[in-house]
């Protein structure tokens, strides 16, 4: 079954997408439009009471149905201080299966990344994980856990490039 994914991201990326669209329908990489303000109401259970408030911007994968909350923006490489942390929230269940990510990177989708991400983090439907890519560009992301599957291209900069805040 394909499902979306809403990705939050604190990543300072060009938003070349129009709302509500995180991948390219002809195969093209098209990075997702950034959102600000209150996450998706369906991502509500993976905040805690002590995090009401919470904000971090976020886009929309294909159809609507994970976030991903970045802090930085993405760099290429494995940085450090700060990481390329990702915090993948699901809005369908994860039904004790891994996150699969198959990156494939822009100008050439023959070059790619696997990781997968086990389902032992909660509140809620999450997964936190690293999202680091050997080359900077625009990068196609699938995203595959239990039966859905959302596709969400993201930016990555170059590795030693500022980990600006959006």
């Amino acid at each position: 079954m394909a499902s979306t994914a809403v990705v939050a991201l604190a990543l300072a990326a060009t938003v070349a997408s129009p709302p509500g669209r995180g991948a390219a329908a002809g195969g093209g990489c098209v990075v997702a439009a950034i959102h600000r303000g209150a996450p998706p109401a369906w991502s509500a259970a993976a905040w805690s009471s002590s995090s009401g408030g919470f904000r971090l911007p976020y886009s929309l994968a294909s159809g609507d149905s994970a976030a991903a909350f970045f802090w930085v923006r993405l760099r290429a490489g494995s940085p450090t201080n700060p990481a390329n942390k990702v915090l993948w929230v699901m809005r369908y269940p994860r039904q004790n299966s891994p996150l699969r990510i198959l990156a494939r990177w822009g100008p050439d989708p023959a070059v790619t990344a696997r990781s997968s991400w086990p389902p032992d983090s909660s509140p809620g439907e999450i997964y936190p994980s690293y999202l680091n890519l050997p080359k900077p560009g625009c990068w196609q992301l699938k995203l595959s856990w239990s039966s859905h599957t959302a596709r969400l291209d993201v930016q990555i900069h170059p590795a030693g490039s500022p980990a600006r805040r959006v």
